[in-house]
């Protein structure tokens, strides 16, 4: 039954396929971690057996060359198909270990799993985005922000089809970061492509994000001095310790940033021990870390920066690093210079100065808004998403998405606002788009720490087939103590609270604010 002789070509226009393959994986014992199946929890595997089908494709009047692959469940096939997106510069493809491992998870729950790698299986955008000196791979663009995404789900329907004997009765798609952004792409300029959508720490303004998150160098820039690392790591420390108690739990998380009163002028002159220029040493916080931190937290007046109690510079916790916005690399001498986030200096170099070696620390104020601007105008309807799911609402779409109010990267002020983007068009939009805003929690991981809901997908097939609306979700993070906090997330524009009596609840709305609706959610709980 795992024949090529049994699944034919599918039938697409304007794609030539040039080879399908398949192979019976049997067997798989393996352990998934939830950091690597994105909006679901860990998954212990046992004994799992699928054909592995694998079909290659170029579009016609091109020279790409697009790959796609198919897990099909040996035993106990659910009757579902599940998309697996990417992230950072990658489309998916089972080369790339997020989208390989969420593969195996999905096929394990008895999805049939598909993903695409859209042409490259680079995880460097160095491989691919330039096709010349001076000039982007359009192609490869296109083929990476949207179009293989459509031509996924038709060719993964189709496999599907040919092996079971019948079609998928429902099919979802599941990303973060970029597959986040994919997942929201899709519901704008496919609308039938999937049932449900889950879509988290998506970036709907890819294109600003960009060059946006270039600021927080700018800010030193401007000034003359640059912090060290280790001052802006006690600065968020010294944020989390003054605003964690307000919110009536002391588990390490902010709930509500919002809140969150702390000053980083507070701290300067505190000692501290600092190893950023390979010599301990004791230091005393900078006024220019200070200003760094508020900078960094309140962002430009073009894009938004991040929440009170996110990492602010590229951490080592063992296992990974957490990027920030604002990391430097100081020298023994203790000179210090800006290393942008990679995405910043890679969007930059590659699809605006179209130059791998161009000097990004060269780029001005004035630079930067033209840049700005610039990336919208070239790259903005290629990536970014329009907010209108106007066709996804009418198909019976439903699209759910968890974004961490700690994120490194994706400021998630970028996702509620294309949330109120949409329903300043349409008032109805919580019938079928819920955002989840996740205390804590960083770039789309839970092992980073923070509340994180593994539970949402399923949430989101519940919603799908059941009409079963998620009006909260169960969400943990494992303390300092090893034992777990568990809370909720709130749809947007609610949130979380915290109280001895009642633990955590969800209040708010458009019209009132938490603490005006205390007593009424109160009593509805």
């Amino acid at each position: 039954m795992c024949s090529p002789s049994t699944i034919p070509y599918p039938t697409l226009p304007g794609i030539q396929f040039t080879s399908l393959v398949t192979s019976l994986v049997s067997n798989v014992t393996t352990q998934i971690p939830e950091s690597l199946y994105v909006n679901n929890g860990a998954l212990d595997i046992q004994g799992l057996s699928y054909c592995h089908v694998t079909t290659t494709y170029t579009h016609t009047g091109a020279s790409d060359n697009v790959t796609i692959d198919v897990y099909l469940p040996i035993k106990g096939w659910n009757g579902r198909m599940q998309g697996i997106g990417g992230g950072g510069w990658v489309a998916g493809g089972v080369d790339f270990p997020l989208s390989a491992y969420s593969m195996l998870a999905a096929a394990a729950e008895g999805y049939s799993a598909v993903t695409t790698n859209a042409g490259h299986s680079s995880l460097s955008p160095y491989d691919w985005v330039l096709s010349s000196p001076g000039h982007v791979n359009h192609q490869l663009l296109e083929n990476f922000a949207s179009t293989s995404l459509n031509e996924l789900s038709i060719i993964g329907k189709a496999i599907t089809k040919s092996y079971f004997g019948k079609p998928p009765h429902h099919s979802y798609f599941s990303g973060c970061s970029q597959g986040g952004r994919q997942g929201m792409k899709l519901a704008e300029m496919y609308p039938t492509a999937f049932d449900g959508i889950a879509a988290s720490a998506p970036a709907p303004y890819l294109t600003r994000l960009g060059v946006g998150n270039l600021w927080p160098h700018l800010v030193m820039k401007t000034i003359g001095k640059f912090s060290k690392n280790c001052e802006l790591i006690a600065i968020t420390e010294a944020a989390i310790e003054h605003c964690d108690a307000q919110d009536g739990l002391v588990d390490g998380v902010i709930l509500d940033p919002e809140k969150c009163d702390f000053d980083p002028f507070s701290v300067v002159g505190n000692s501290i021990s600092c190893n950023d220029t390979g010599i301990l040493e004791t230091i005393a916080i900078s006024t220019t870390a200070a200003k760094v931190a508020n900078a960094t937290w309140a962002g430009s007046s073009l894009w938004w920066g991040v929440k009170k109690g996110t990492t602010l510079v590229n951490e080592d916790i063992g296992f990974a690093t957490l990027p920030g916005l604002a990391t430097t690399i100081c020298s023994q001498d203790g000179t210090c210079v800006g290393k942008p986030a990679e995405i910043v200096t890679q969007w930059i170099q590659l699809l605006m100065e179209k130059d791998p070696d161009f000097d990004v620390s060269t780029v001005t104020a004035t630079r930067f808004e033209e840049l700005f601007r610039a990336a919208e105008e070239e790259y903005g309807a290629m990536f970014d998403v329009q907010p209108n799911f106007n066709a996804f609402r009418d198909a019976g779409g439903k699209i759910i998405t968890y974004h961490g109010l700690a994120d490194t990267i994706v400021p998630p002020d970028s996702t509620t606002h294309f949330y109120n983007e949409l329903a300043a068009k349409d008032t109805k939009v919580h019938d079928y788009y819920r955002i989840f805003e996740a205390p804590g929690l960083s770039h789309c991981f839970s092992s980073f720490g923070g509340y994180y809901p593994a539970g949402i997908f399923k949430a989101l097939v519940s919603w799908v087939e059941s009409d079963i609306a998620p009006d909260k979700l169960p969400a943990s993070t494992p303390s300092k103590d090893g034992a777990a906090h568990n809370g909720v997330l709130c749809p947007y524009p609610q949130k979380v609270r915290y109280s001895t009596s009642d633990g955590f609840y969800c209040c708010g709305d458009w019209k009132l604010g938490c603490e005006e609706t205390t007593a009424r959610v109160h009593e509805e709980l």
